[in-house]
């Protein structure tokens, strides 16, 4: 989806910000407009860090987009946790890549002449004047996508998806690649075991190779119990 090459602006400024926030697990309300108070801060342009042989590049170098990682600093987050810094290393990937994603969120912004207080979801409109990527053109964007593929063959509703997608595939991707809880729980700044209420069970690849695992050790030991009249030991 992220790959399409448009002309359109606001889709250029969703594209860029969705493949950014799904190698960040972000919720919503941190890289779209959204309606109502949160307490979640919005992603700023200040919020961006790029590393590249151990220094950190000015926003306006020529060598953004061959940075080894890039840093997000979460202002404030709905669990009042402040400035939580969180850090992605370059996929190797020619697009899909996080450091290549937050190069042209800098890059779109510079050519907007926009400072550091800035949001990234700011674009420039067809009239001239500067916009807001909102949530709602968020969704549409990414129904509109889902229509446009054979997406009963991959087992999707254009209709059940949202906004929060992005931060449940984000989950699922990492679950299914094996990275481990903690990493996920860290990268998408999850307190709890909670995240696991986004990891879909119906995805078919969810047990690939369990079964395999499940007859590995057909004989099995069990040590008795060391008193057989102590209670604890039951």
């Amino acid at each position: 989806m992220v790959s399409r090459e448009t002309e359109a602006s606001a889709q250029q400024c969703f594209q860029e910000v969705y493949l950014l926030g799904f190698f960040f697990a972000m919720r919503s309300c941190e890289h779209v407009l959204v309606t109502g108070t949160r307490k979640t801060q919005p992603i700023r342009l200040r919020n961006l860090q790029f590393i590249h042989n151990n220094r950190v590049l000015r926003r306006n170098s020529k060598q953004l987009e061959q940075a080894d990682t890039i840093s997000i600093t979460f202002e404030y987050q709905k669990r009042d946790l402040r400035n939580d810094k969180i850090t992605q290393s370059k996929s190797g990937h020619s697009w899909m890549c996080p450091v290549k994603a937050a190069a042209a969120i800098v890059r779109r912004m510079k050519r907007l002449k926009l400072d550091d207080d800035a949001f990234i979801y700011t674009y420039r409109q067809h009239g001239g004047q500067l916009g807001h990527l909102t949530s709602t053109m968020a969704i549409q964007f990414l129904r509109d996508f889902i229509k446009s593929v054979d997406y009963e063959a991959r087992g999707l509703d254009p209709e059940r998806i949202g906004n929060h997608s992005n931060r449940s595939s984000a989950a699922m991707a990492m679950y299914l690649n094996k990275v481990p809880v903690c990493t996920i729980m860290l990268l998408g700044r999850w307190s709890s075991d909670a995240f696991l209420r986004y990891i879909r069970p119906q995805v078919a690849q969810l047990t690939n190779g369990v079964a395999k695992q499940m007859i590995e050790n057909p004989s099995f030991y069990t040590v008795p119990n060391a008193s057989s009249e102590d209670p604890r030991t039951h």
